[in-house]
């Protein structure tokens, strides 16, 4: 069968759960087309959806091994790589590139995934507009080196963008600086709100506080309003991974992956999975 044909039977055989039998079928199309790095890139993101960590490394090594020269099609592989969490790979991919605005915004995220908060916030300053995103890179950052007043104003700021991002960047911020309490009054308050990002947000503060339960009864909630949400998805899942409902986790990683394919939620989530699994 042909590639398309080959991907095709690949994801049905994962959606019917049998990734036995994927990841044999993932295999194979690796091994016929070991010089296209774009279907490597999707070999090992299906490898890290059927929970394959014994061939995930060799796919990713020839993978390495037929970077793309093309600069955008490298940045491509780069962005995968960061999706997969597989990040002194994708730094490796990005080191040659010239560093317009989104391969900074790349580095700046293997930067803080590896630890290097500083340089990250380097990198960060080092572009010429920094959107939402990359403000709550350099919330993150700041918070992890422990410099929460400046992680919090500029949290703070963010919020006049009123969605789920700025929000969960505020009340992680609050959390990360000992301020729970806030971080709960600002998430009670955005709940009034009554809708799909005000519920993910509750329903995320919940997580954080270790209250599974609510944090899967207000993403429902989220998710009655809007069933795409991604932010609640990803709650719902980190906390159904917490209460033991596995399949549960795994129906919201598929919902997100149906959504944004290669969303690292869903990597994270089937990652929480598995070491659940093994308890």
């Amino acid at each position: 069968m042909d590639n398309s044909e080959a991907l095709k039977a690949i994801g049905q055989n994962i959606k019917d759960e049998k990734n036995d039998e994927a990841a044999l079928q993932i295999m194979d199309l690796a091994s016929r087309n070991q010089d296209d790095p774009m279907l490597l890139l999707t070999c090992c993101s299906m490898l890290r959806t059927v929970g394959d960590e014994k061939d995930y490394p060799s796919v990713l090594s020839v993978l390495m091994s037929h970077l793309p020269d093309d600069p955008e099609k490298r940045y491509q592989v780069a962005a995968g790589l960061i999706s997969l969490g597989s990040l002194r790979d994708a730094e490796e991919a990005l080191a040659p590139l010239e560093p317009s605005d989104k391969v900074l915004r790349a580095r700046a995220a293997v930067q803080h995934g590896l630890g290097r908060h500083e340089e990250a916030l380097s990198t960060l300053a080092g572009m010429g507009r920094l959107g939402e995103v990359d403000r709550v890179l350099k919330v993150q950052a700041l918070g992890s080196l422990g410099r929460h007043d400046e992680a919090i104003a500029e949290a703070e700021d963010l919020l006049k963008m009123n969605d789920y991002m700025s929000g969960r960047a505020y009340i992680s911020a609050l959390v990360l600086a000992d301020r729970s309490k806030d971080a709960a009054k600002y998430a009670r308050s955005r709940m009034k709100q009554k809708d799909a990002d005000g519920y993910a947000l509750m329903a995320f503060y919940s997580w954080l506080n270790g209250n599974s339960t609510a944090c899967g009864a207000f993403s429902s909630k989220a998710l009655q309003l809007s069933e795409r949400h991604i932010g609640a998805l990803e709650t719902f899942g980190y906390g159904a991974v917490d209460k033991g409902a596995i399949w549960e986790a795994k129906v919201a990683a598929g919902a997100i992956n149906e959504a944004e394919p290669g969303n690292p939620a869903v990597f994270r989530i089937l990652a929480m999975c598995r070491e659940k699994e093994k308890e």
